[in-house]
């Protein structure tokens, strides 16, 4: 998969009240841009909440060290972050990653995209 590659593994509507809430995974692979997009538009009227999480049985290495997401409208933006030697001794600092290869797994909830009938 190419940097910024977003790939749904499972789309399930959801038979909640109203049979209208949707969750969407799969994974996305980091861009180096910071945040990496994960625009789900297409399926999703707005997004309630959302999980990601690096994928991989090792420890993570120096780059990236962790992952955070945070929404916007219909995106999950995921920030991947790193150590810099710039912290105190035994305290580093946390600063934007730039990795462009670790992929991250997601989980996206919130009500479905009605398409109106032409």
């Amino acid at each position: 998969m190419a940097a910024g590659d977003v790939v749904i593994a499972r789309d399930m509507i959801l038979d909640g009240k109203n049979g209208n809430m949707r969750m969407l995974w799969g994974t996305v692979t980091l861009d180096g841009g910071n945040p990496t997009p994960i625009a789900l538009a297409n399926y999703l009227a707005s997004i309630d909440a959302a999980v990601v999480s690096m994928e991989g049985s090792v420890a993570p290495g120096d780059d990236p060290t962790s992952v955070t997401s945070a929404i916007s409208g219909t995106t999950v933006n995921v920030y991947a972050w790193k150590h810099t030697t710039g912290g105190a001794a035994g305290n580093p600092t946390v600063i934007a990653s730039t990795e462009n290869t670790r992929l991250v797994n997601f989980f996206a909830i919130g009500p479905k995209k009605v398409i109106a009938n032409t």
